[in-house]
């Protein structure tokens, strides 16, 4: 399967992002946990015949598929396993409307975030670790338009 490549373009926005208050910022549609599989034919089957879990959406050519979760807003992403030793990769993904501004926000609070990654047309997204290691990533609208 071919990978799909990130881009780390300059977003079109000149703007200077502001710190505020994160409860400003998150967007209530959704939030969703993720896991690595191995073999998206029998993870499907798994959660969607035996857990009857809607299927939400599926995206192969990214390796991602999603399914519905019983509490509204809520979804299970799996990520297709590519290469190399195969590892649990359990977080929680939280969907904000403005990733430059949460960034900005955590930062100015002494958390420590990863560089805002974009998947033009899709999303622009950072992670943090919580105090155990544990990853939160925060999923924004896409910063970068591929002009497409």
């Amino acid at each position: 399967m071919p990978k799909k490549k990130i881009t780390k373009k300059k977003p079109t926005s000149k703007k200077t992002p502001t710190t505020e208050s994160l409860a400003k910022l998150y967007d209530s549609k959704s939030v969703y946990i993720s896991h690595w599989i191995r073999d998206y034919k029998v993870s499907k089957k798994f959660y969607n015949e035996v857990l009857e879990l809607p299927i939400n959406m599926e995206i192969p050519q990214a390796g991602w598929y999603e399914f519905k979760l019983p509490v509204k807003g809520s979804f299970l992403g799996l990520s297709q396993y590519r290469e190399g030793e195969f590892k649990t990769a359990d977080s929680l993904n939280i969907s904000i409307k403005d990733v430059e501004g949460v960034k900005a926000t955590l930062e100015s609070k002494g958390v420590s975030t990863s560089d805002i990654t974009d998947y033009p047309d899709m999303i622009s997204m950072i992670s943090i670790k919580d105090p155990d290691e544990n990853h939160i990533f925060f999923i924004g609208p896409p910063r970068v338009k591929s002009g497409k």
